[in-house]
């Protein structure tokens, strides 16, 4: 007895030589109408709009971004110089500004004390002057280091506009060790506050490869 292939529950017509065999092993595809079990969670849509939870691909939100190697290591480094520029900044200031250093530095600067004023009170406010401006600029150093380490998306911007002053601090500070304008810090510490600002100026140029290769902070978008 020939074999009889049913297709739709119906047997094909028979021809001239009996009935018509259809070709066997035929597959139909059907890869777009499954699911790929093979996506590992996290991955990142070919768009970069959706992001596989293990379930769904769920819609990444608008200006997310993901770390990259460089991402932490500069948010640390940051963090690092911006403390040490604050607490050298006020230590220097409450140990160097005292009353004898200021008295010698007004002396050699030939500074003409006001009418209704003392030199004690003239040095005293002198001091004052220094040491609040000294705490100010370290409580803003500071706000840039803690928004780094807890990195903090917005302190990106923060932070670079300190290195761009402190990039600007360090060609004063060149231009200040050919001048001969007295100070009340002695030349060591001025050259440790020069290192920090040269440490600025490599901290900005990381800031500024970082931001044109991947982003804020060296994040780069998902996918």
């Amino acid at each position: 007895m020939k074999n009889v292939q049913i297709l739709n529950g119906r047997k094909p017509a028979p021809g001239p030589c009996g009935y018509l065999s259809l070709p066997s092993g035929r597959s139909y595809a059907s890869a777009a109408l499954s699911q790929d079990t093979t996506t590992a969670v996290g991955q990142v849509s070919a768009d970069g709009q959706f992001r596989w939870d293990g379930a769904q691909w769920v819609p990444i939100a608008r200006g997310e971004r993901e770390p990259t190697p460089w991402t932490r290591p500069m948010q640390l480094a940051a963090a690092a110089l911006l403390t040490a520029v604050a607490v050298f900044t006020v230590g220097a200031t409450a140990i160097y500004y005292s009353h004898d250093a200021v008295k010698r530095t007004l002396d050699a600067a030939g500074t003409q004390i006001p009418q209704g004023t003392t030199e004690d009170q003239l040095i005293s406010i002198t001091i004052a002057g220094a040491i609040a401006f000294a705490v100010a600029v370290g409580l803003i150093e500071l706000l840039g280091a803690v928004g780094a380490f807890f990195r903090w998306r917005w302190a990106f911007w923060y932070v670079f506009v300190l290195m761009c002053l402190g990039s600007l601090s360090a060609l004063a500070g060149i231009a200040a060790f050919f001048q001969t304008t007295p100070s009340p810090l002695p030349k060591a510490v001025q050259v440790v506050n020069e290192l920090l600002a040269v440490g600025a100026v490599a901290m900005l140029v990381w800031m500024i490869v970082g931001l044109v290769r991947y982003g804020p902070w060296a994040m780069k978008r998902p996918g």
